[in-house]
């Protein structure tokens, strides 16, 4: 994994108040304008793979894409 552009999602623990039906706007881990700022999983852009082994070391990553 060089320096390539990925996606990576984590998972966040649930979120009692997050209703999928009426998604709330606002900030969360990994952007300041969230679609869906209440749910479990948030995707963000990565450049490099030490970005990745922070991101590894904070939180829960369920995926990482190449883009």
């Amino acid at each position: 994994m060089g320096s390539r552009m990925r996606l990576v999602t984590i998972k966040l623990a649930k979120n009692p108040n997050h209703d999928p039906h009426n998604k709330v706007v606002g900030s969360c881990p990994t952007s300041e304008s969230c679609t869906d700022s209440t749910g479990e999983h948030h995707t963000m852009l990565v450049f490099t793979q030490e970005a990745i082994d922070i991101i590894k070391a904070e939180y829960h990553v369920t995926r990482i894409e190449e883009v």
